[in-house]
């Protein structure tokens, strides 16, 4: 029996902690069904010392993804692999990487937070926390702008990324393995053309950071250009019309099946 070892994502390092842990359940349990032997842990109490035949993990911790890091290297098979992660954590690095591979992003900066000014941006320019996934804000105007530095400077966060803002329609969209996901129904409101041009978006975006489960945000300008302005790890796939937790957690478990059969060759 294959051994499997799930991993929740921190407390603190999460949006929605009870979505984010309901989809590694489902996971954990379709697995199950699979036939694995699956142990689910806490971040805090992994401790490097067991020996599963995989891992399938949600953490963002530095020390958690340096220890799966070194166990991968010694030939455990882990996903979301520890370095996809840390590039997704990363926005700085993620969208230095993604303009750099040739993915359509839009005009992305970083700053300090000591030395930003409002004058140093465009009016409505989005402002995100370099490395977390949280505190994403859109610059109205100046008082917006100070409310913004004041909120970040409250959270320790020194350094941002500063992202134009493009006018559009926003598409969220999650990625499992290579199939791309979006809203039911978008299909019909939307020509082909264009959704093969989103997905391959996404598809660039997972090349990049490295992750087989992830998910992210489209802006999708004069109903034609999409640009990617988001990938981030292992979201809680509860967000989009027409598709649940229970089918996302089917589709992952047969990913994460299928991935360690053909890493085993």
């Amino acid at each position: 029996m294959i051994k499997a070892i799930g991993i929740y994502r921190e407390f603190e390092l999460q949006g929605r902690p009870e979505k984010d842990r309901r989809i590694l359940d489902l996971t954990a349990e379709k697995l199950r069904k699979k036939g694995f032997d699956v142990l689910l842990k806490e971040p805090k109490d992994f401790s490097g010392q067991e020996c599963p035949d995989l891992i399938f993990t949600m953490a963002r911790g530095k020390k958690i993804n340096e220890i799966l890091a070194e166990k991968e290297k010694g030939g455990l098979f882990v996903i979301n692999p520890p370095q996809g992660i840390r590039i997704s954590f990363n926005r700085e690095l993620a969208y230095q990487k993604m303009k750099e591979f040739g993915v359509n992003i839009p005009e992305t900066r970083a700053a300090e937070i000591k030395n930003i000014k409002f004058s140093d941006i465009q009016n409505r320019s989005i402002l995100k926390a370099a490395v977390r996934h949280e505190f994403c804000f859109a610059v109205g105007g100046k008082d917006d702008f100070e409310r913004i530095i004041q909120e970040y400077k409250n959270q320790s966060i020194e350094k941002i990324v500063i992202q134009e803002f493009i006018e559009g329609r926003h598409i969220k969209f999650y990625v499992i393995g290579r199939e791309v996901i979006l809203s039911r129904g978008i299909e019909d409101e939307i020509s082909p053309e264009v959704i093969e041009k989103i997905r391959k978006q996404a598809r660039m975006a997972g090349r990049v950071t490295g992750l087989k489960i992830f998910g992210g945000d489209i802006m999708l300008q004069n109903n034609a250009t999409p640009f990617c302005v988001d990938a981030n790890d292992w979201p809680s796939f509860a967000s989009l019309k027409g598709f649940s937790q229970e089918e996302a957690s089917s589709k992952i478990a047969d990913l994460i099946e299928r991935e360690y059969a053909n890493s085993k060759f």
